[in-house]
Formats: structure tokens, sequence, C-alpha cells
């Protein structure tokens, strides 16, 4: 080579030329001169893309020692980007240089080349007119190998030179953002050593598990990406191990071919105003993150059930002096009219922490595919910093948060007014007015809901005495946040030939959103509680002739919270759906709450505890003449079995209460036996071992 090298030893330190570079591969036969002269133009251009605070350090450099901490430092501002400078008239050769490094992938030079001829000048497709490039290492820094690549374009018109001037900054910025993420999924994804984990599920749940610390020993991205699959499938780590090798045989060493497209799809998202304002490492890092999880929930999801839900979510520190967080959400989508937004982030996050602050400017959304969602935003705590326990928190209690928060789009119910049952119901009402006294009968039906609203049908028969306001006056003069609409009033009847009985037909409409539950599904009970006591308020007090029952139920279940108010408030959820589990419902509102506050607490407790190795657990107590047993399985059909073996028993309908909950892959199944006798509780154990051993 042209550039020459000197090594002087000395007792303590070595001279040479620290800046001698040589190719990765062997010289090509019979054309050294050549060759020469083109590594002599490489390092005359590598000398002119790197800083001169690099080259100055360079030349000051001891020992190799020194060498390598210059070039680690020059590792973190690549890629390098440069241009030359334009023209005053066209046409003219636009020069453009990237120096990075070279284990990113095979497919660099392709995306370069087409970035180059499709993005330069957006609508406007350039031609190459010339290019050198190569793959190299520095002889005395040969821990890293670089990609330096360098390409000359005609731009041919005035209007291709202004829009070049235009678009050159974003271009060069968004080509180092596309880089850096490729190099950010390339060190993600390193496998060289495995984190031991307590189960292989948190290797599927947590990529940042999968992160090593020596990255050097596998260069091949496509290689490793199949074994990051395939260890979420494993279900023990010593199969991992097992498995790592013959992965590793059997794959061919190539990088993803569309890694730079995906990215470069993925990079678009982002907004400039976001980009502009953020560290390239953060934002490339985000990209890479999203890029692999989306990559990752195809691959699980394609061996597991379609109602399986997958929710990845990291925790990002985003270098700000104030204490900001970064969250990364990544998820599939289970329906097509399923959807997810800002808001439900926001309460998912607000009922784990405190006192943090949204960032409005930072919330990226990605909906592009049909089957997967992302999202990002960031969070400032308004203490000096989040605590260890409050990201310990997030990590744990998100993904499960925002899976019960997904919400489905709900479509408008088309149920034109049914005439004859309206006509039936009046009929009834009317024969419960037969004493001057009585009070207004009311019947109450759910009707519609809207974005906003929810709807009910009420149909109010009353007693028409002097001085008597209307129905229309009633509520205008009311101040209610009742929503009124009149359908029809007539007069149906006269009682004792003075008195005339009123039928009137009318609608209320009213706010959905304090009925709406964790999950977002719609609380009609609730709705229809509200619109009973408002009701009242209106017109005053009546019977709710088709509500007595929801009532009576309504009340249970605020008894059974206030008995067990020391819960924590994350149960309260639960404990709705465990309530209206019970059979037969009428239970609901006839057995005393302390018996449901043992059932429950003892389902809360056996959810805590882990399955034995035969994939269930079985709880039993007692209490005076009330007999308990929970059962916890992961197996459907056991479930199954243990329910119809029970029913088989025919105990009488008011003997026995059972409750069934599934949440995800835990299947939970309770009884209570209201009878002391031995011979009883000795037929349902029985009854559940026998279908617990022929599983």
């Amino acid at each position: 080579m042209n550039v020459e090298t000197k090594f002087i030893k000395t007792s303590d330190k070595i001279e040479f030329n620290p800046f001698e570079i040589e190719p990765i591969f062997p010289y090509p036969i019979n054309y050294r001169a050549n060759f020469d002269s083109f590594m002599s133009s490489i390092h005359a251009l590598l000398k002119s893309i790197l800083s001169e605070n690099t080259l100055l350090e360079l030349h000051k450099a001891k020992d190799r020692e020194d060498i390598r901490n210059v070039f680690l430092k020059m590792e973190d501002s690549l890629p390098l980007i440069t241009n030359s400078s334009f023209a005053t008239a066209t046409p003219f050769c636009f020069a453009f240089s990237v120096f990075c490094t070279s284990d990113l992938t095979n497919e660099i030079s392709r995306f370069i080349t087409d970035k180059l001829t499709r993005w330069l000048v957006p609508g406007k497709l350039l031609d190459i007119n010339g290019h050198r490039s190569i793959r190299f290492k520095f002889k005395h820094f040969d821990q890293k190998s670089y990609y330096l690549s360098e390409y000359f374009i005609t731009i041919g018109s005035e209007k291709e030179l202004l829009i070049l001037k235009k678009n050159l900054t974003f271009f060069i910025n968004e080509m180092k953002l596309i880089i850096m993420s490729v190099k950010h999924t390339k060190d993600i994804n390193s496998l060289n050593e495995l984190r031991d984990e307590k189960q292989s599920s948190n290797i599927e749940q947590n990529i940042s598990s999968l992160v090593m610390k020596n990255r050097n020993e596998i260069n091949d991205f496509d290689q490793r990406e199949n074994i990051f699959f395939k260890l979420s499938e494993e279900k023990k780590i010593n199969e991992i191990k097992e498995n790592l090798a013959l992965l590793m045989y059997k794959r061919p060493k190539i990088f993803d071919r569309d890694i730079f497209d995906s990215l470069h799809n993925t990079s678009l998202i982002f907004k400039e105003k976001f980009t502009t304002t953020r560290d390239p490492k953060l934002v490339s890092r985000i990209i890479a993150l999203q890029y692999l999880f989306k990559k990752s929930i195809k691959q699980i999801s394609s061996h597991l059930p379609q109602n399986k839900r997958i929710v990845k979510i990291k925790l990002l520190k985003t270098n700000s002096k104030k204490s900001v967080l970064g969250i990364l959400i990544v998820m599939n989508i289970l329906k097509e009219n399923e959807y997810f937004e800002k808001s439900y982030i926001l309460e998912a996050i607000s009922q784990i922490i405190k006192n943090f602050k949204f960032d409005e400017s930072s919330y990226i959304v990605d909906h592009r595919e049909d089957k997967i969602l992302s999202f990002y935003l960031e969070i400032e705590s308004q203490k000096s910093r989040f605590s260890i326990e409050e990201i310990n928190d997030l990590k744990q209690r998100l993904p499960e948060a925002f899976t019960s928060k997904m919400k489905n789009l709900m479509n408008p119910i088309f149920l034109p007014r049914n005439e004859e049952e309206i006509l039936r119901n009046i009929i009834v009402l009317t024969k419960q007015l037969n004493y001057v006294k009585d009070i207004p009968q009311v019947m109450i039906s759910f009707s519609k809901q809207t974005s906003k609203d929810i709807s009910f049908t009420v149909i109010l028969l009353r007693l028409i005495k002097k001085n008597e306001k209307s129905l229309k006056e009633l509520f205008t003069y009311s101040n209610t946040f009742l929503k009124f609409s009149l359908e029809e009033a007539k007069t149906v009847g006269m009682l004792k030939k003075k008195y005339p009985k009123e039928a009137n037909i009318f609608r209320v409409s009213m706010n959905k959103y304090p009925f709406l539950r964790r999950d977002y599904s719609l609380d009609l009970r609730k709705g229809r509680q509200t619109l009973c006591l408002e009701l009242t308020n209106v017109i005053g007090k009546f019977r709710d002739f088709n509500g007595g029952l929801l009532i009576k139920q309504c009340e249970a279940l605020e008894s059974l919270k206030k008995m067990l108010s020391n819960l924590k408030k994350s149960y309260e959820f639960l404990l709705e759906e465990f309530f209206y589990s019970i059979r037969p419902g009428i239970m609901q509102s006839i057995l005393d709450a302390t018996v449901f506050k043992k059932f429950f607490l003892m389902f809360i407790d056996i959810t805590k505890k882990p399955l034995d190795k035969n994939e269930y657990t079985i709880n039993s107590s007692e209490d005076g003449k009330y007999y308990f047993v929970m059962i916890k399985t992961n197996v459907s059909q056991l479930k199954d079995n243990i329910i119809l073996a029970v029913n088989k028993l025919k105990f009488k309908s008011f003997e026995i209460i059972s409750s069934s909950l599934d949440k995800n892959d835990q299947k939970t199944l309770g009884y209570i036996l209201l009878s002391s006798l031995e011979k009883k509780k000795n037929r349902l154990l029985e009854a559940i071992n026998s279908a617990v051993e022929k599983q």
C-alpha cells in the first residue's frame, strides 16, 4: 500500500501510523498495484469525512489503548454522512458519502443506493453515475469493521437543485436514523449468552432480557432473530440451550433483507418535531424495538389461540435532565372492531402511579397494520424522579391493564318500537292502579346507545288528579340531567269514573361514561339504577315493576363492596365479575353478604397460588351450614368435566351455588353447598375427585 507504516519499539511505547486501514477481504490476485491506488483514495476519502478532533486525537495517540479510546469515541458519532457543495448552475455532479460500521447487514449498499435514487430528490428517479465502497478495518483497532461508500449523482435542472437544497437536511437525518435503528435492532438481538429466568414466559414477554454484553460472535441477524422467536416457544432453559446449537447450524448466515425498508417505513410515523427535539439514539432505539416487538408478536401469535392477547412494553430513559420516562407499547388486535386510544393508556398509568405529567408532543401512534397497534409516549414525574418501585409496578401491571382496557366498537342497533309489546305492558300496568292512593307504575327497558349516550324507554302509568302537572312540565322544571323525549301520552281507562289512568311512553338519555367499566363494557345495571333515582327526583315515588330483582342485586353488591372495602381498588372490577357469575342468579340477592365475602376471599387466595404438577389446585373450607370448594386449573376440559359430574348429583336448585370465571389461561370454579350433612359434602368431593382422576 502507499500508506507507510513504521514501528519503533521502545521500553514503554510503540510508534506507528494509527490511521492505517486494510480491507477485511484478501487482495485480488494479480491486481495489487491498482488495488493499492484504490485503497489510497479510500484513505483520503475517510480523512475528509472524519472530524478534525478525531484526526487530532489519533495523531496524539501514544499507544494502542489511546487509539482504542479514540475509535470507541468515534463510534458514538456514527453514522457519518457528508455531501459536496452545491453548484451555482446545473447540470452538476453531487457527491454523497456514508461511513458506518459494516456488521449491520449485507444489504446496506442496496439500501443507500435505493434511498439516493428514489428519495434524494422526491418525485425524481436519479441515476448514480459513479460509486466506490469498501468494508475495512483499522489495522491497529481490528475489533471492529467499517463500511465506507461514496456516490456521484448528476443534478440535471434548477428545479431538481431547489428540491435537493430543501430536502437534503431531512434526508440525511432520516438516513442516519434508519441506520442507527438497524444497529439497535442488531444489538438487541445479540444472543451470545442467556440470562437465567425463573420461567421461559419472561423471555417471551421481555426483549430486554435477551440483550447481552458480548455481540461479536454471532453476526447473522436472521439467525439471531429466528433463535429469539424459537426461545419464546420453549418451556425450559435447558431446552433452550439444547436447541440453540441446532438452530445456529441450520440457519444460513444472512441478514433480514427487508430490515432497512421495514425500518424506513416505521420511521415515517415519527414527526419532524418529535425527532428534532430528541436524541437520535433514543428515536432509533424506539424504532428498532417497535420493529422487533411487531415481528415477535407475529411469530408468537402464529402458535397461540386467536383469542390470546400479547402486549409488549418497554420503558425507556430519555436522557433528559428532567425525570422523563418513555413508554413503548405494542399489542395485537384480536377482533376487527377493537380499538385503543391515548386516554386508556393514561388512565391505566394513573391507576399504577400518581403525580405524573403527560407530554402531548411525545405521543406517536402506529395503526397501519391490521392486527397490530403500537404507541409511544413520555411522562414526566412531578417529583424529582420516578422511584424504582414505580418503574417496576409499571412493568408488571401495565400489560394486564392494557389488555382489560381494549374497547370494542359497537354497531348501532336498529330496532323499531314493538307496539304489541308496549300495548301488552300498558295493560299489565293499568291493572296495578286500583286505588286512589296507588303510586305510579313504571317499566324501564334499554333502548339504544350512541358514542356518548345510553337511552331507555319508559312506560309510566299514573292517575291524573286535580292540578296534576304534565310529564313534560315535570321534566322542564326539575333541572335534571336526563334528556327527555315524550313519544306518546294517552288515557287508557278511569278509576271510579273520576280519575283518568294516563299512559306515558317516553325516552330518556344520559351520558354513558359514568357507567363504563374498567374494560369499557357498559354497566347497564348501574345506568338503570341511576335512572331510577333520578326519575324519583323528577316524578316522585313510583313502583319499578320490572326492576325489583335488579335493585336487590345492586343493593347486595354494594353491601358486599362495603364489607370488602379494605381490599385494593384493583379488585373492585373482579369482585363485580365474580358476584354476577354466581348461579342461580336469584341467590345474588338472597344469600347473606358475609357468605359471599368468604367465597370471594377464597377465590382471591386460590388465584395467587401456583398450579401443582397436575395442573389444578383445590381448596375447601367449612363455616357452619356452608361448605365451600374452590378449584383452579388451566385445562378447559377438566373444568367442564367437574361441572358435568356435579350436575349429575342433582342437588336441589337452592342447595348448591356455583361461580365460574375464566381469566386468560386461568380458569376457576367454585361451589357453596348449603348443607351441614357429611353425606352430601362427601358426595360433592367424590364427584370432583372422580372428574379429576379421569382427566
